[in-house]
């Protein structure tokens, strides 16, 4: 199964479970409020009432967002989920300020009964259940969003003590406490409502996740043999997952096909140590000067001294000019082509098959004479290949 889909169906199955818990607690305290008089209870209910809105916000924004990459959004969908969640935090704060204004306009005489004290009860037993339940699955998928969710399900059981405590000042004859309980409820609320915003919109202008991730990610790399010094690392985060850019150094003289191995190696390793890394781009660069401070940001571009030296097309068609008398037994497309200390050096391959082994040297002898006359590069060399593929 597809791992966004099977993300989905987690965050399906999880949201729909909190969603009946927030409806029947939600009428059950507004029920109890209503009969007991009390601003605060009917407050509490009211906000368990307003999670299935944030549920149902839930369920649409993981649906798109768990899509896969397509042609418009090549990173995938994940922002949505980024979106929904400062969205969800803007709603917590029109409800925070509700709470707030009905318990200063309206007065009442509230009254503690059993029903009312038995709904509290039940709503801080059921929403700190729903609270770790939710949580624990957010965590599995490295979701921002259902982690949210389930901090919103926490305030529910905060403002259900706040509740009860304010009923608790009634029975002792401070009617002032049931108002002053629905205030600090509103309060909770928002508190966690402005984490959620600050925490996400920091996330949509891609502030760079916690220094202490980078430098474990980083510590990862480290670990691997032939990879040295990764420098140069980038992330950002979309719903809690990381994309992340980086330089390695590999040995010099490792091939094309080697430096792909290491940086797939690289990207694998990362991964697997740390799950909620969900891309990986590796630039890699040889070990000639080793890089391990990073150099960004860069404030202006600067020409490298490498690229002052011919490109591999230039330098195949100087040497089919060059090498034109020896053109029998060299094969040109296997040239390697070494950019080192700023100078570049080139391993022609001549084929065996086609000299005599006692004529090799003096062919060879000859190939490196013509080679030095090239106006570029230096330390030219030839190997004898015995095969002519």
């Amino acid at each position: 199964m597809n791992k966004l889909v099977k993300e989905q169906q987690i965050t399906k199955k999880v949201t729909l479970v909190g969603a009946v818990g927030d409806a029947l607690l939600g009428v059950a305290k507004i029920l109890a409020g209503y009969f007991s008089q009390s601003q605060a209870l009917i407050a509490d209910g009211v906000h368990s009432l307003s999670d299935l809105l944030t549920d149902a916000l839930v369920l649409i924004a993981t649906s798109r967002a768990r899509q896969a990459p397509d042609e418009n959004h090549p990173y995938g969908h994940l922002r949505y989920e980024t979106l929904a969640t400062v969205v969800l935090g803007i709603i917590l704060i029109v409800v925070a300020a509700g709470i707030v204004f009905d318990s200063l306009a309206y007065s009442s005489q509230a009254s503690v009964t059993w029903y009312g004290i038995a709904s509290l009860l039940l709503t801080i037993i059921v929403k700190e259940i729903l609270f770790h339940y939710t949580k624990r699955a957010g965590e599995k998928i490295h979701s921002r969003l259902l982690i949210a969710n389930a901090w919103h399900s926490r305030t529910d059981a905060f403002s259900s003590v706040a509740v009860l405590i304010g009923l608790g000042g009634v029975f002792l004859g401070y009617q002032w406490a049931d108002t002053l309980a629905s205030i600090v409820v509103a309060l909770l609320i928002g508190k966690i409502a402005f984490s959620m915003i600050w925490e996400n919109v920091n996330e949509l202008v891609d502030t760079a996740p916690d220094p202490k991730v980078i430098n474990n990610i980083r510590n990862t790399v480290d670990s691997l043999q032939n990879v040295m010094a990764p420098h140069d690392m980038r992330a950002r985060s979309m719903a809690g997952k990381i994309y992340l850019d980086l330089h390695i150094h590999v040995p010099a003289h490792a091939s094309v096909s080697e430096g792909h191995y290491l940086s797939d190696l690289v990207v694998y390793t990362i991964k697997k140590a740390h799950p909620q890394v969900q891309d990986v781009l590796v630039h890699v660069d040889t070990d000639e000067r080793i890089q391990k401070a990073d150099s960004l940001p860069h404030e202006e571009l600067t020409k490298p001294v490498q690229l002052n030296m011919p490109a591999r097309d230039q330098v195949l068609a100087d040497l089919g000019f060059v090498l034109r008398l020896h053109k029998d037994y060299i094969d040109l497309n296997r040239t390697q082509l070494h950019y080192l200390d700023n100078s570049l050096s080139i391993v022609i391959h001549a084929l065996a098959s086609k000299v005599e082994l006692s004529a090799q040297e003096m062919k060879t002898n000859g190939l490196k004479m013509d080679l030095n006359s090239l106006p570029y590069g230096q330390h030219h060399s030839v190997v004898w290949s015995y095969d002519s593929e």
